[in-house]
C-alpha cells in the first residue's frame, strides 16, 4: 500500500500542475477578472441604451406589469410603472447595482416601484399576505446576454421573469409625457354601471370581459351557433394596452388596443382595435352563458375543502363595496364557503364577513337552473351583524339568481341575473 501511494501522490501533483497550466493557457484573465469584465459589460449595456428600456415583469400571481427604466453610470435608475395612476406619471429615482451573486445580477437596492409588487403586505398590492404578488427586485442575467435589443432576467428568490427591451426615442418621450397614464384609462371599464359589455369589430359582436386585477382580457363571440372564446393577459404600454398573446379571428389580428379615450360624463370607453374605432357598450345579459360555471365554481373549492374570498364585497352600478362591508370593525374579507356544515340533514353554504375571529352573515342552500343560473335561499345566519344578515342577505337571496363568469383559473365573478348591475368578484388565494 505504501508503495502504491508513493507512486500515486506524485501523479496527483503532476495532474494539478498540468491543470493549472492548462487553465492559465486557456484563460488570459483570472476568474475574478472575468467576472468583473462580465459585470462591466452588463452595466455598459444597461447604461448604453440611449432611450432607456421597456420592462415587462411576470409575478407569480400571473399578472403582467410594465415598466420604463433609464439607467445611468452613477448607479441610479429612473422608472415609471403601470402599477397605478400615480406610478404611471411620477418618475421614481432609486439606486441599482450590477453585482456578482451566484451569477451576474441586477439588484434594485432601494425601495422602488418594483418593490411594490414584491411587498409582502397584501394591502399594498392586493396580493397574498406574507408574499405580495410573489415578485422580485433582485435578478440574474440570462445566458443569452443582449439578444436583438432584449435582455431576459430571472428573479433570484421567486424566479420572476423580467424582460427588458430597448425603447425607441418616440417611446421614451411618450413615457415622460404620461403615455402610461393615458393607457390606464382602460381600467375605467370597471366604472361601467353594468357588468356585461360588448364591442363590434369588423362586423362581429364580441363580449369583452376585463379583469383589471388579474390583467386579463376575454373576448367571446358566436360563429353561427358555436361559442368561441379567447383570453390573454395584458399590460399597459406608452401607446395603449398590449396583449401578451395576439388575438386572431379570420383576417383580424389584434396585438394591442390603442388611442384610449374615456368620457366621464357618459361613462364611455373608446379605443382603436386594428383599424376600427370602437366604443364599449353595456348589456343586461351575457352574449354566451357558461351553463356549467355555477357548479364548477362551487366544486372547485369543495374539492379543496376551502373557500372563495372577496376583499370588497358587492359592486352596484359601478360603485365598489356598495353596501360598505369593508367598514365592519376589523374586517378581513368576505368569504363564500360551500358545504361548510349541515343542519337537520341539510348541507349549506355560507356567505360571511370575517374579522379574523368571527363569521357573520347568511347560511344558504343553492339550487341551479337549466339556463345557467345559481339561486340561493337563506337557511339561517351566522352572528348578529345587521348589515350582513339583512342588507347583504337580501341581495344574495335575490330570486333572479346569478350568472357565474370565470375570468381566470382562480377567479370568478358572480353577476346578478336581474339586470347585471350588481356583481361580486371572488378569488382563490391559496
Amino acid at each position: 500500500m505504501k508503495k502504491n501511494f508513493s507512486i500515486f501522490l506524485p501523479f496527483l501533483l503532476f495532474i494539478g500542475i498540468i491543470s493549472c497550466k492548462t487553465e492559465d493557457s486557456v484563460f488570459e484573465q483570472t476568474s475574478n477578472e472575468r467576472i468583473n469584465a462580465s459585470l462591466a459589460e452588463y452595466q455598459k449595456q444597461l447604461v448604453g441604451a440611449e432611450y432607456g428600456w421597456k420592462g415587462a415583469i411576470y409575478p407569480g400571481t400571473g399578472s403582467v406589469y410594465s415598466f420604463y427604466f433609464k439607467f445611468n453610470d452613477q448607479n441610479r435608475v429612473i422608472m415609471y410603472s403601470d402599477f397605478d395612476k400615480e406610478t404611471a406619471v411620477t418618475a421614481k429615482e432609486s439606486s441599482y447595482l450590477v453585482k456578482a451573486l451566484q451569477s451576474p445580477s441586477l439588484i434594485f437596492d432601494t425601495y422602488s416601484y418594483l418593490h411594490l409588487l414584491a411587498d409582502p403586505e397584501g394591502s399594498v398590492n392586493g396580493g397574498v399576505y406574507g408574499e405580495g404578488l410573489i415578485s422580485d427586485f433582485e435578478f440574474s442575467f440570462g445566458a443569452d446576454t443582449l439578444n436583438n435589443g432584449t435582455l431576459t432576467l430571472t428573479g433570484t428568490k421567486n424566479k420572476t421573469r423580467l424582460v427588458l427591451t430597448k425603447a425607441s426615442q418616440e417611446e421614451s418621450v411618450a413615457y415622460g409625457n404620461g403615455g402610461l397614464a393615458k393607457s390606464l384609462l382602460f381600467s375605467n371599464i370597471d366604472l361601467y354601471p353594468i357588468y356585461f359589455k360588448r364591442v363590434t369589430i369588423g362586423g362581429v359582436t364580441y363580449e369583452i370581459n376585463v379583469n383589471t386585477t388579474a390583467r386579463t382580457v376575454t373576448l367571446s363571440w358566436l360563429e353561427g351557433t358555436t361559442a368561441k372564446s379567447f383570453t390573454t393577459e395584458y399590460y399597459y404600454s406608452s401607446t395603449g394596452v398590449a396583449f401578451i398573446t395576439p388575438f386572431v379571428n379570420g383576417g383580424l389580428t389584434l396585438n394591442s388596443l390603442t388611442n384610449l379615450t374615456w368620457d366621464a360624463s357618459k361613462l364611455s370607453l373608446g379605443f382603436t382595435a386594428g383599424t376600427a374605432n370602437v366604443t364599449v357598450v353595456g348589456a343586461a345579459k351575457p352574449l354566451i352563458v357558461d351553463v356549467a360555471a355555477p357548479k364548477r365554481f362551487r366544486q372547485f373549492v369543495i374539492d379543496k375543502g376551502s373557500y372563495w374570498i372577496s376583499e370588497t364585497g358587492f359592486t352596484v352600478s359601478g360603485k365598489e363595496d356598495y353596501f360598505g362591508i369593508t367598514k365592519i370593525p376589523d374586517f378581513y374579507y368576505m368569504l363564500f364557503f360551500p358545504d361548510i356544515a349541515s343542519s337537520q340533514g341539510t348541507t349549506y353554504d355560507a356567505f360571511t364577513a370575517y374579522d379574523q375571529t368571527n363569521l357573520m352573515g347568511p347560511a344558504v342552500v343553492p339550487s341551479y337552473t337549466s339556463d345557467g343560473r345559481i339561486i340561493f335561499s337563506i337557511l339561517g345566519t351566522y352572528g348578529t351583524n345587521t348589515l350582513m344578515n339583512t342588507t347583504v342577505a337580501e341581495q344574495i337571496e335575490d330570486a333572479s339568481g346569478y350568472y357565474l363568469v370565470q375570468t381566470s383559473p382562480i377567479r370568478y365573478d358572480m353577476v346578478s341575473a336581474k339586470d347585471a348591475k350588481t356583481w361580486i368578484s371572488w378569488w382563490y388565494p391559496f
